[in-house]
């Protein structure tokens, strides 16, 4: 019997954290690398270099383009901020 990382610990490790993983989604060490750039410079509001130095990507591009994803809840607040500053309701954000 084969020994498979992925299969027997961390796809299991993932579902009891809470990480939505449908059966035959792709899942890997490289998604946590995905996952650390947005939390670094989404949570944790990380500068972009810093989060590039720490993934050793070697053009700032790739972290930001192609590593990081755009925070929902953020971008909702932003929205919200700007129709306030405007004086329109923020319940207009969807």
């Amino acid at each position: 019997m084969a020994f498979n990382f992925i299969a027997d610990h961390l796809r299991p490790a993932a579902k009891a954290a809470g990480v939505q993983v449908a059966d035959g989604q792709r899942l890997g060490l490289h998604n946590f690398r995905h996952s650390l750039a947005t939390f670094l410079s989404n949570g944790a509001k990380i500068q972009p270099k810093t989060v590039q130095g720490i993934l050793r990507h070697a053009d700032i591009k790739t972290t930001l383009g192609l590593y990081t994803q755009d925070n929902s809840d953020e971008k909702q607040a932003a929205q919200g901020a700007f129709l306030d500053a405007m004086g329109l309701a923020s319940s207009m954000v969807q």
